[in-house]
């Protein structure tokens, strides 16, 4: 974990011994692991369930019967691989319509040395900013402290000045689609530990410390949703969301072959590309119209119609991507990122990385995740890089997960007890 900022808010990280079940539920896969953690050891995958998402679409709950049904069996296929019942999970959503808010606030030093409780006071009272109708705050992040309009601080504490001031970044997503998400889970009968934005985890699992800190923008893109989550400074200074993703891809190709969602799925896999350089005009594919036998296809077309559909859905992502980062151009202009990393099923794409430097106008790798170790070696498919994010999160028990159920006072008895408690615990 590095150091500044994140240790700052979430001390030492603290491994727990024990199970942990981590679950990520995005448009068209959910997956489960159970991983155990000791110290000094890697992060053992000691069960796995992948899951088609029915009952799901951009990430939230459109029929509950056949999501519970869904959750129930990835669990249960997780369980059964690690021998193990789970009681508790992190949960990883990849929708309900997160949004950045940032909030600057001050408190008087006149003169003296700042101290633990003028950085609580300060934290505190950008947790209720954060606060809205209808919103569920997930995350809760500072980015900087200055004293007296001076240089960023690593740690205000013990330093003097006459004024502490604070710019912090929460993430919140939209109450009731994670309502949704966390009845489901209780009808399940499993208890829910924290709730992690999928952006913000795909970002922990795939930057590397010095892009952290520099400032690099992640590009998960998934089945229904594409998640940008730009890092700077070593902390996460901004989550959008796109509502469109790879499934949208595998959509535009069965509609414009005229063939059905498997057989566009298995074409895209097979021969999809958004470089014109990747196919030849002349060489074609088969392709098994609505209404063919599957092994008689009676279809065919040009490698370059293919390309073509793909280019232009991936693009009007990008571009869409774009749109979003613009209604922050004045926070962007002061934290700018210097170079793009994407991530998620969508971003195995032949020739993607290089139409997202055409576009952003940034250098771009693809980025894999790799803290948890299996069976077969790490678990570095881009898929996966959310739940993993979620393992690195919920292994340091960072308080920056701050949301608590929406059934629950936001803060226990005392208005600040809750919060109050996570400070505590992190300075």
């Amino acid at each position: 974990m590095e150091q500044g900022w994140r240790g700052l808010v979430s001390g030492p990280t603290r491994k727990r011994a024990g199970p942990l079940g981590v679950l990520d539920i995005g448009t068209s896969k959910i997956c489960c692991y159970i991983v155990r953690s000791l110290p000094g050891q890697d992060v053992h995958l000691l069960g796995r369930g992948y899951q088609l998402a029915e009952g799901l679409r951009a990430g939230e709950i459109v029929d509950a019967e056949a999501a519970e049904t869904s959750l129930l069996a990835v669990i249960h296929e997780a369980e059964q691989q690690a021998q193990l019942t789970l009681r508790e999970l992190v949960v990883a959503v990849s929708g309900c319509q997160p949004r950045s808010g940032w909030h600057r606030l001050s408190t008087p030093l006149n003169g003296r040395k700042a101290t633990q409780e003028d950085v609580t006071r300060l934290l505190e009272r950008a947790r209720w900013e954060a606060e809205a109708p209808d919103a569920a705050v997930l995350h809760l992040l500072p980015l900087e402290f200055t004293l007296d309009g001076g240089p960023g601080l690593a740690d205000p504490r013990g330093l003097a000045g006459q004024q502490l001031d604070l710019l912090a970044h929460s993430v919140s997503v939209a109450e009731q689609p994670l309502r949704n998400i966390t009845d489901c889970l209780e009808r399940c009968h499993l208890d829910i530990r924290a709730v992690v934005a999928a952006g913000y985890a795909s970002a922990l699992a795939c930057l590397a410390a010095e892009e952290m800190e520099r400032g690099c923008l992640l590009i998960d893109m998934g089945g229904g949703t594409t998640s940008l989550a730009h890092c700077v400074a070593g902390r996460l200074a901004l989550l959008e969301q796109v509502q469109y993703g790879g499934d949208h891809v595998t959509r535009d190709l069965a509609w414009g072959l005229s063939t059905s969602r498997q057989h566009a799925e298995r074409i895209k896999n097979l021969y999809g590309g958004v470089q014109w350089r990747s196919c030849d005009e002349h060489a074609t594919v088969e392709v098994p119209l609505i209404g063919d036998h599957p092994e008689l296809p009676t279809g065919e077309v040009a490698r370059t119609r293919i390309t073509q559909i793909i280019r232009a859905r991936i693009e009007e992502i990008f571009l869409l991507a774009q749109d979003r980062l613009r209604e922050h151009l004045e926070f962007l202009q002061r934290h700018p990122p210097r170079s793009v990393v994407l991530t998620g099923g969508a971003s195995q794409l032949e020739g993607i990385d290089e139409l997202a430097h055409e576009m952003f106008g940034l250098p771009v790798r693809r980025g894999r995740p790799g803290l948890v170790v299996g069976a077969h070696g790490p678990e570095s498919e881009p898929c996966c890089a959310t739940a993993t994010g979620a393992v690195t999160l919920a292994l340091g028990q960072d308080p920056r997960l701050v949301w608590s159920r929406a059934s629950e006072p936001s803060f226990g008895a005392s208005p600040l007890a809750r919060v109050g408690r996570w400070l505590r615990e992190s300075f």
